[in-house]
């Protein structure tokens, strides 16, 4: 610093003798005129130099400031970050929570509902009563669809949805997935063409269930915008092929109301409709697409739209999927002897079999038992885990069905308690199945992981239940 004014003071010196010699010699100016003006030009040099080295010295610090200004300014937008991670985390799980709150509390209604009305059904009823049992059976169909896209959506946005890959019979899966809106394609007069390029192989190795998922959702949304008399094309085209993989193209088209540019944009987000009156005039929770959308996307393709308004709309995908090696013997069944299967297994009986249901709900208790005893199986109810566990140690049974949420004790506990007094008396085990409410992603592994043998959601599937008897109790 001290060095830098004894500089300014030499170069103000030096210039106010310059500047004096100058006037006095160049402009004959006066002596003391000539050392007045170079006393002024060496004061002002002076004072120029000074102000700029306190500009260049005020610069210099002026970095260190804004640097620190900065770093201030990034440590609050880190921490604000943080702090909305952590707020979208607890969100997260606070949605996820509230999905299985609402999942429990909606299935287990709804359980009494299907599976009544089913009971009721096969007793006597006056045409106006089937009409009305009808109503209440569709009703809660409806329902139920409802709850499973919004599960479903919940399965695919926590990336729990994993999709197989076994052999089946593409072609077959397609016409299975466009058949069951025959009575409704029928009943509104609309011209349904099926059409599968005879290049695509019949046996093809992917996900039928979510392929059939797919199909259904495109269908059913091409139904609900088609007016009577109009036309539907499912179409299934050979694209390509290398090796032993397949690229197809399935559309459907419809020449219903058709989408604007603006509703074509929007019609894969999720709860989106055309317009807002399509909730109401069509039904559906605006789930489908979405979730056709994603189940495409994770097949390695893309959901898109053609469409003009008034002239009908097209949904195509594009996917590859690998050729299956055809089975050594491909079964050839009639209709009639299907029929006469289905009726048969539909008249199934486990006899001399006892199951214990854990249930603390007065009309699933009810239902379940009608369910079960017109299986032929003998049935002792419990009314929370409890009472399930006295009733396994004083008896002993062929199956346990535990429901989750439970007084007293729950499900998860009674199970645990359970499979310990099943192993401290070295006894053998009984079968222990979830039956709940409960439907959301990762709830069959949670429920396995806890000691349970295996998981059925309400409302019940009597085909289920069918299955599970007979796979554990070894049912021929």
């Amino acid at each position: 610093m001290l060095h830098n004014i004894k500089k300014e003071i030499f170069l103000s010196l030096l210039t106010s003798f310059i500047v004096g010699v100058i006037a006095f010699f160049l402009f004959h100016v006066g002596m003391e005129q000539s050392i007045g003006m170079s006393f002024i030009s060496g004061l002002l040099f002076f004072l120029f130099l000074h102000s700029g080295e306190e500009d260049s010295s005020s610069e210099e610090k002026k970095p260190l400031v804004d640097n620190n200004e900065e770093y201030r300014l990034l440590e609050k937008k880190f921490k604000s970050i943080s702090e909305k991670a952590d707020k979208l985390e607890l969100e997260k799980k606070t949605t996820e929570y509230f999905l299985a709150s609402m999942s429990h509390e909606i299935r287990t209604p709804l359980n009494g509902i299907i599976g009544l009305t089913e009971v009721l059904d096969d007793t006597s009823l006056t045409k106006e009563q089937k009409e009305f049992v009808s109503m209440i059976r569709e009703s809660s169909s409806n329902l139920r669809v409802i709850v499973n896209d919004v599960l479903d959506v919940s399965k695919i946005n926590a990336g729990k949805m994993e999709l197989e890959s076994i052999d089946f019979d593409f072609s077959t899966k397609v016409a299975a997935s466009v058949g069951i809106f025959t009575p409704k394609i029928d009943e509104k007069g609309i011209d349904l063409n099926v059409s599968i390029d005879p290049q695509v192989p019949k046996y093809l190795i992917g996900d039928p269930t979510r392929l059939s998922q797919v199909i259904i959702n495109l269908v059913s949304n091409a139904l609900k915008f088609t007016d009577k008399d109009g036309k539907i094309d499912v179409i299934v085209e050979y694209l390509d092929r290398e090796n032993d993989e397949v690229t197809l193209k399935l559309s459907v088209s419809d020449s219903g109301i058709g989408l604007s540019k603006e509703q074509q944009v929007k019609i894969f987000e999720a709860y989106s409709q055309a317009t807002a009156s399509t909730t109401r005039k069509s039904g559906g929770t605006g789930l489908g697409l979405t979730i056709s959308s994603k189940i495409i996307n994770s097949m390695g393709g893309e959901l898109q739209v053609e469409s003009e308004e008034g002239k009908g709309a097209t949904f195509f995908f594009v996917i590859s999927m690998k050729e299956a090696i055809p089975p050594a013997i491909e079964e050839v069944t009639e209709v009639e002897d299907e029929t006469e299967v289905i009726q048969d297994a539909s008249k199934k009986a486990f006899d001399d079999l006892s199951v214990l249901v854990a249930e603390d709900n007065p009309i699933n208790q009810k239902l379940i038992k009608i369910v079960l005893e017109n299986l032929g199986l003998n049935v002792t109810l419990a009314s929370d885990g409890q009472q399930a566990l006295d009733e396994r140690m004083a008896r002993q049974y062929d199956m346990i069905f535990m429901d989750i949420q439970m007084p007293v004790m729950g499900g998860v506990e009674s199970t645990h308690s359970i499979l310990q007094y099943e192993k401290e008396n070295n006894i053998k085990h009984i079968p222990i199945i979830a039956l709940t409410a409960n439907a959301l992603p990762g709830d069959r592994e949670k429920y396995i992981a806890e000691g349970m043998d295996d998981y059925a959601t309400k409302p019940l599937d009597v085909k289920i239940l069918e299955n599970l008897i007979t796979h554990y109790c070894n049912v021929e």
